[in-house]
C-alpha cells in the first residue's frame, strides 16, 4: 500500500493524464499548494492540494461560474471524486447550482 504522499502524487498524475493543467502556488518562494484546473464540456473542474491530507475540489458551470459540486478532504479522495464525476451535461453529472459563498470547513489542527 502506498504512503499518503505517494497516493496523492499518483492521483495528481492521473489528473494530469485526464487533461488538468497546473500552477504552483508560492508564498515567499516556498511552495504552499498545487492548483489544477480543466475546462471541459462547459464546466471548470478545479482543485487545490496543500498537503496529502488537505485538498479542495469543485466544479463550476462555465457560462456563469456557479458552483455545481465541491468536496474537501484528503488529496487522494478529493481528486479521485472529481475525476469520477460524469462529464458536465451527461446523466449523473451534478446540475444543481449552489447559492451563496462556499467556505471550506475549519481545520481542526
Amino acid at each position: 500500500m502506498p504512503s499518503p504522499e505517494q497516493a496523492a502524487i499518483d492521483a495528481i498524475m492521473r489528473s494530469r493524464e485526464a487533461g488538468f493543467c497546473f500552477t504552483h502556488l508560492r508564498d515567499g518562494g516556498e511552495l504552499t499548494a498545487i492548483h489544477a484546473q480543466r475546462w471541459r464540456c462547459g464546466a471548470l473542474d478545479t482543485y487545490v492540494v496543500r498537503s496529502p491530507t488537505d485538498a479542495y475540489a469543485a466544479r463550476f458551470r462555465a457560462e456563469d461560474r456557479h458552483p455545481l459540486w465541491q468536496l474537501g478532504g484528503p488529496a487522494t479522495e478529493v481528486i479521485e471524486a472529481l475525476l469520477d464525476l460524469p462529464a458536465h451535461g451527461t446523466d449523473g453529472a451534478p446540475t444543481r447550482t449552489r447559492s451563496g459563498l462556499w467556505l471550506p470547513p475549519l481545520r481542526s489542527d
